[in-house]
């Protein structure tokens, strides 16, 4: 843990020789506050040994469960993870330590702890009576009291979350200073730095009414979605370290613009007839031939659950963890597979086949049209068609009753099995064409 560093004048009263009462564990008085404390231990109890999160702060953490509760439910409710929330309104630093230091972090082994506290000892003490180095020390307490209570795991410090209208208010400059001082004692391995606030925050530092309830402190659902989304690549690093090189185990990605992704397609599931759910090669219905994919589904609505530069696994993650739910599709297109050539074919089929039954088990009367590995190299007997035509072979048992493979190989290839460079200039990746011919194939089938 790297050392605090800060001017005399921020630590003020916080140099005498007694705790400031920011670092003292203390009861608090609101009502409500010891039944909700209670309410978290039987929580504790009841899934000890499902608990991989537990978030800790004041009433920003505890309304995740209220304002915020469609997001917490779709996150923390089990799937993908189960969590713990710990925070309670009103709550200063030395309110936590109380809580933390009688069962709240016992009896349980989490591999996160989330901390946002210190917005309250700004709102509940004039700088004169608490100066900005007390939050910090209070902060810094329970930060040590973490990682002397669960040592196995990490603590993710998330940065006060702006307040006021402006960045000229007294509370957001307090807090902003604080913040800097609290972002010191994150090493990047065992307390990992988490500032989202700032983007809740309009270009000239405002704060939005959308981001915010009227009083310019508590965030919305929008507000809680950004938290999530800087969140949940931080718990994908630290919770799923599974061989990200096994095509057939789900597999996380950290990038922020997956998460990104994920969290747009969960947004917008009402009412689609089709999902595309693939890698690279099924994106290029969006990026590459727009025109041939709304050629293909006519009046039908689609949902566009592929993601660039995805692995067999990556698309297995995303369809076991939720991106399949929330609707009835009519026919889900699916592709993936084609970015995995460092493994066999019995692998990447493997991987495959895994893939469509998690498909069916979400969308179970939905058609089920599966493209194979697309041709790859220019040539028939190249090394890359050969690694796609063993895979391919692998996934004939896979058309049961709603599934079917259509594979374009024979709309893609001449008949000395060359792959043109008008649908594919590079000999892997398609063209505009290319997109055309195999869409027009897969309109055929649906």
């Amino acid at each position: 843990m790297k050392k605090l560093l800060m001017l005399p004048v921020l630590l003020g009263c916080a140099l005498a020789l007694a705790a400031p009462e920011s670092c003292d564990p203390v009861i608090h008085n609101y009502s409500g506050w010891m039944e909700r404390h209670n309410q978290k231990l039987k929580f504790i109890q009841q899934y000890s040994d499902e608990i991989q999160i537990a978030f800790f702060g004041d009433s920003i953490t505890h309304f995740f469960e209220e304002t915020g509760k469609s997001v917490w439910n779709e996150y923390f409710n089990g799937t993908p993870y189960r969590a713990l929330n710990c925070g309670i309104g009103g709550d200063l630093t030395q309110h936590v330590l109380w809580r933390m230091l009688n069962g709240e972090l016992d009896g349980y082994k989490a591999k996160a702890l989330v901390l946002m506290i210190g917005t309250n000892n700004a709102g509940a003490n004039t700088v004169y009576r608490e100066p900005q180095g007390d939050t910090v020390l209070g902060i810094k307490k329970c930060v040590e009291l973490m990682r002397e209570k669960q040592p196995d795991a990490v603590v993710i410090l998330c940065s006060i979350t702006p307040r006021g209208t402006d960045k000229n208010d007294g509370y957001r400059k307090r807090n902003d200073i604080v913040n800097k001082e609290i972002e010191k004692f994150c090493d990047g391995k065992k307390i990992i730095w988490c500032d989202w606030g700032p983007q809740m925050l309009e270009p000239d530092e405002t704060l939005p009414v959308e981001m915010c309830s009227t009083d310019y402190l508590h965030p919305t659902v929008k507000g809680y979605k950004i938290w999530v989304k800087n969140l949940m690549p931080l718990f994908a690093s630290i919770i799923d370290p599974k061989d990200p090189n096994s095509a057939v185990v789900p597999s996380v990605r950290t990038e922020r613009e997956w998460w990104d992704a994920i969290a747009a397609a969960r947004g917008d599931v009402s009412d689609k007839n089709v999902a595309f759910l693939g890698d690279s090669f099924l994106e290029g219905f969006y990026s590459v031939a727009p025109e041939a994919r709304k050629d293909l589904l006519g009046e039908k609505s689609e949902l566009n659950l592929t993601f660039r530069g995805d692995l067999v696994q990556n698309v297995l993650w995303r369809a076991k963890m939720g991106e399949l739910n929330g609707f009835a599709a009519d026919a889900l297109i699916v592709c993936a597979g084609n970015a995995n050539t460092n493994k066999t074919p019995v692998e990447v089929a493997a991987g495959i086949t895994t893939l469509v039954e998690a498909a069916r088990a979400k969308q179970p009367k939905a058609k089920i049209l599966v493209t194979p590995i697309l041709p790859m190299g220019r040539e028939k007997d190249s090394d890359l068609r050969k690694w796609a035509e063993e895979t391919n072979e692998l996934l004939v048992g896979i058309e049961k009753e709603g599934v079917k493979l259509v594979d374009p190989a024979g709309v893609l290839l001449e008949e000395d099995g060359t792959l043109p460079e008008k649908y594919s200039a590079d000999g892997v990746s398609l063209t505009k064409e290319g997109y055309e011919a195999w869409g027009a194939l897969l309109k055929s089938n649906l």
